[in-house]
């Protein structure tokens, strides 16, 4: 390791622990540790500086999630397109109301469908909510909504068997969010139900989707008096 390097790892490290993390970030980008800096960024607030730099850094999840929270669902869109996962952009334009985007990139995610059955899943769901976004109301509309709650019901038992951490949080997000669309809060829970039972993960796991849930529920019903405490377990 080169003087340079290990002095500006020093600042990087006392920046952060100072909690100065634009400066640490800075540190991180000029020894092109990318994922460090990106993650310093996040801790700063910079959003658009952490979501180039997840992008640079190759990981599109965690670009996209940045760029929705800026309010940018078309480069968040982009951070997938980049990346060759139509059927993830799609999905953010999808859920941000815009349908016209969304049709070309779900139809091409269709075209190559994928294999494996979480993403197999979740590309039926997404086909599913674009047709019950676009039909608007009447008997179509109700019909789309059993659809979406089948498909939600297998999701339910996706989620129990998916052994990808990443896929089944994936698996979870794309569930309570059409739960959500359609009125079904009770759904949704169910699903954040499904993801906290014990399984032989980290307890971190349980942990990420326990705070997700703990979010959701304030969000959407006012309170999370009734949720699992951090050391419990939900009953299967």
């Amino acid at each position: 390791m080169s003087k340079r390097v290990h002095l500006l790892l020093r600042a990087a490290r006392a920046y952060a622990e100072a909690g100065a993390h634009a400066e640490a970030a800075r540190c991180y980008d000029t020894l092109g540790w990318r994922w460090s800096a990106a993650d310093a960024y996040h801790r700063a607030g910079d959003l658009e500086h952490a979501a180039e730099t997840y992008r640079r850094a190759g990981h599109p999840e965690r670009a996209a999630r940045c760029f929705r929270l800026l309010g940018r669902p078309d480069r968040a869109a982009r951070c997938w397109q980049e990346t060759g996962s139509p059927l993830e952009a799609g999905w953010e334009l999808l859920v941000a109301d815009l349908t016209e985007a969304a049709a070309p990139l779900l139809a091409a995610a269709a075209r190559t469908p994928p294999t494996a059955p979480a993403p197999l899943l979740r590309l039926a769901l997404a086909r599913a909510l674009y047709r019950w976004t676009v039909e608007g109301g009447g008997r179509g509309r109700a019909v789309g909504t059993g659809m979406l709650l089948g498909l939600l019901a297998e999701v339910e038992q996706g989620i129990l068997t998916v052994s990808s951490r990443i896929e089944r949080l994936r698996l979870l997000e794309w569930g309570v969010e059409t739960a959500d669309r359609i009125g079904r809060f009770d759904v949704s829970a169910a699903l954040f139900g499904a993801a906290h039972r014990p399984r032989q993960d980290q307890s971190a796991a349980r942990a990420e989707v326990l705070a997700q849930w703990q979010e959701w529920a304030a969000l959407r019903l006012g309170g999370t008096a009734w949720l699992p405490l951090p050391d419990t377990t939900v009953a299967g």
